[in-house]
Parts: C-alpha cells; sequence; structure tokens
C-alpha cells in the first residue's frame, strides 16, 4: 500500500472529528480498494454521520458530517461491486458509528 495508507485509509490530509475509525472500518469491507478523505467544508451540521452521496467514475462519493463541518470521502470501488458496498455502508452507519 502507498506511503500514506495506514488501516486502508489515506492519511495524508486532516479529518473530521470521530471519522478515523468508521472509515477504517468501511475500508474493511471486501471490495473496497482504498479510503480517500477529501476537503472538508463548513456546514450547519449537528451530530455524526456518514451517507453515501452517489456513484463517480472510480467508485462511491461519502459525505460525512460531524458537528459544524462536512467532508467529502471517495472510494475506491469495482464496478461490480458498488451496490453491495453501499448497501453494507448503509446498514453499517444506520447502526451508529458501527
Amino acid at each position: 500500500m502507498p506511503k500514506h495508507f495506514k488501516r486502508g485509509v489515506k492519511r495524508e490530509h486532516h479529518f473530521l472529528k470521530g471519522i478515523e475509525r468508521p472509515l477504517e472500518e468501511i475500508a474493511r469491507i471486501p471490495g473496497v480498494k482504498k479510503v480517500i478523505p477529501g476537503r472538508i467544508y463548513a456546514s450547519d451540521s449537528r451530530g455524526f454521520e456518514i451517507k453515501v452521496s452517489r456513484e463517480t467514475t472510480t467508485g462511491l462519493k461519502l459525505i460525512a458530517k460531524s458537528d459544524g463541518s462536512v467532508q467529502d470521502v471517495f472510494l475506491v470501488v469495482d464496478k461490480a461491486n458498488r451496490e453491495r458496498v453501499w448497501r453494507e455502508i448503509e446498514k453499517k452507519m444506520r447502526g451508529g458509528k458501527g
């Protein structure tokens, strides 16, 4: 795995508070090749939530929300596995942080 990856999650950029452990859990889902956190935006969000927002050319895009901030998270997932991975993420995140 490239040097900035640890437990399947890219560690080159900042993370929202409380997001590292759920991303590591998502990285362990069979079919998820990489988890790449993206930009962090200010928002009026409250609480903690991770949900799949859409499919991308290389996998899936997630939106993570944590008290006052939102972060894009990109997953590299083969096309054949995307629907199953999407369902697994929704199932895991519905029950809280894992």
